[in-house]
């Protein structure tokens, strides 16, 4: 086998040996093929990783893009079925020692994940669970099309939506890095 069939279930391990130069997640066995990406979605996200990285600016946290595999060792005894492994959008890491055989085991303090047509229900539903029981302190969705940030943030296990940033609300702030804010104009400037 030299590449991975979505009507197959594998173990993390097979996944890993598997996947190379394709964009893909692991969900509980079941492998998501990613599509590339629209010219809106990755201004979006360099407009943020931009914001992000000029506030962590020495500190030990760095803010690293879609390519680094998140990988969340789950074991669910009823399903039968274990380990996540995600490739979100922006991922903030403060614990080094999560970062290893290049890749991040372990939850990140930030995620933030911009919604695309063919995304956008995976990553309210799905992605939204597992970053939840992985323990990922701040979970940003960010709406393009409508020019939004949902920020959803961890208490007791589950996640608050805390406040919803757009026209109305431009002003953000998040809430696990209080250095990190940043306008909603700033973000989606280049889409008028």
């Amino acid at each position: 086998m030299t590449q991975l069939d979505k009507n197959k279930t594998y173990s993390l391990n097979e996944f890993l040996l598997y996947v190379k130069e394709e964009r893909a997640e692991l969900y509980e066995g079941v492998p998501i093929f990613m599509a590339p990406a629209s010219f809106e979605h990755e201004g979006v996200v360099a407009n943020l990783i931009q914001e992000i990285g000029s506030a962590l600016k020495g500190n030990t946290c760095q803010v690293y893009g879609s390519n680094l595999q998140v990988i969340f060792p789950f074991k669910d005894e009823q399903k039968g079925k274990n380990d996540v492994t995600v490739l979100p959008d922006i991922s903030i890491v403060c614990d080094k020692s999560k970062l290893r055989n290049k890749r991040c085991y372990g939850a990140p303090e930030m995620i933030v994940e911009v919604l695309s047509p063919s995304t956008s229900r995976n990553d309210r539903l799905l992605k939204r669970n597992y970053y939840e029981i992985a323990g990922v302190g701040e979970y940003l969705i960010v709406d393009h099309q409508n020019q939004a940030i949902e920020k959803y943030v961890l208490h007791k296990d589950a996640y608050t939506l805390e406040d919803i940033y757009s026209s109305e609300n431009q002003s953000f702030s998040s809430t696990r890095f209080p250095d990190i804010a940043f306008s909603i104009e700033d973000i989606f400037s280049f889409l008028d």
